[in-house]
């Protein structure tokens, strides 16, 4: 039996979760490096990565949403329902974008796509994406398949795009 495949797939899934906790250790440039060396297969590379971004992903969102019952946050929640000063210009700017961006992603026919997006375009970010999710209402599965199937069309595009340039 050839174990080959396999052992790509699940460094590839171990890479991919590094990288989706680790926004220094980037999947796409791991998929270009595996593809100009001709290490591994482009289905197996970029289905794993994408199969380990959404694993890291997915727990980030579910380690916010348990936080909150922590100490901590819940002093810094104390904290931030004191009164605030007065906000210049850009802050209250910023603070209608992230409030709207929030209702955005919290809202029925608009959050999935807007993560979908994301995860193949990175616009908005897909790590901001992520640490803004638990803010809402958006459940942990829809969230998981869009970034799994917008992180699987991004790094299959990119896998078979490489090889084809330099095979």
């Amino acid at each position: 039996m050839n174990w080959q495949p396999l052992i790509e797939f699940f460094v590839s899934v171990g890479y991919g979760l590094l990288s989706s906790l680790v926004p220094i250790f980037n999947s796409e440039l791991y998929i270009v490096a595996s593809q100009v060396g001709g290490f591994t297969e482009e289905v197996t590379t970029a289905v794993g990565c994408a199969v380990g971004q959404m694993i890291g992903k997915v727990g980030t969102v579910l380690a916010l949403r348990g936080s909150g019952r922590s100490r901590l946050v819940r002093r810094l929640r104390e904290r931030r329902e004191r009164p605030r000063k007065p906000a210049g210009r850009v802050r209250t700017k910023l603070r209608a974008w992230s409030d709207r961006l929030l209702g955005l992603l919290g809202g029925r026919w608009t959050g999935v796509p807007i993560v979908f997006l994301s995860a193949c375009v990175a616009i908005p970010p897909l790590y901001a994406v992520t640490l803004a999710i638990p803010a809402t209402r958006m459940s942990i599965i829809p969230f998981g398949l869009a970034v799994l199937l917008g992180r699987m069309a991004l790094f299959l595009a990119i896998a078979f795009g490489v090889s084809a340039l330099v095979h």
